[in-house]
């Protein structure tokens, strides 16, 4: 059942690879997606000049998230960009990070990898384990959706389980005191999490 649910994620990463997420953009009536890709092109005239001139955007498809809360809410709903080509997602993403805090009409904005709840998800569960390797200089990189990867003795070591991590962590002292702590809190919410299921 693992197995599977990771293929699936693999394969939503595949098709979501060229998706582009903009957060926070104020919706306006009767918008279209004319008006979103009038939205984006000032997005990027406003934070990306160099990006606006030196490449030519396609856009394959661009939309709002359909509403899943309350419509009390005051949070706009999330704009999907898909574009026909990766790099153009990559490109944005990497001046997004250069720029460090993106607006759209003088307000801050966010732009992110469109990735699923479950992906998102993996990616959180590292958190601990990648803020322990960050403080102490091991360069951690999550990639290929919630792939961890940090530089030991010289080399890159990728990881895209846990338990794989543990195995390895296991046999080199140093490395199983440092993520001692993050390890065993993974470990204790894994246990929490198969007593519940075995409950149900």
């Amino acid at each position: 059942m693992k197995r599977n649910e990771q293929s699936l994620q693999e394969i939503w990463g595949d098709v979501t690879r060229p998706n582009l997420c903009l957060i926070g953009v104020p919706e306006n009536d009767r918008e279209n997606e004319t008006k979103l890709e009038h939205s984006l092109q000032d997005i990027i005239k406003e934070n990306f000049p160099k990006l606006a001139t030196q490449t030519n955007i396609q856009i394959q498809e661009i939309q709002r998230t359909p509403q899943r809360y309350s419509l009390r809410k005051a949070t706009p709903r999330h704009i999907i960009v898909r574009f026909t080509k990766v790099e153009m997602k990559e490109k944005m993403l990497r001046a997004a990070r250069e720029k460090g805090r993106v607006t759209h009409k003088g307000k801050p904005i966010r732009l992110t990898a469109d990735l699923s709840a479950e992906t998102l998800q993996a990616r959180r569960e590292w958190g601990p384990t990648f803020n322990i390797l960050k403080e102490n200089n091991f360069q951690p990189r999550i990639s290929c959706l919630a792939k961890l990867s940090f530089i030991c003795k010289g080399e890159i070591k990728s990881f895209t389980e846990k338990q794989i991590l543990g195995d390895f962590v296991a046999i080199r002292p140093a490395l199983q005191e440092l993520l001692k702590e993050a390890l065993n809190m993974e470990r204790k919410n894994w246990c929490q999490s198969l007593q519940k299921h075995t409950k149900l």
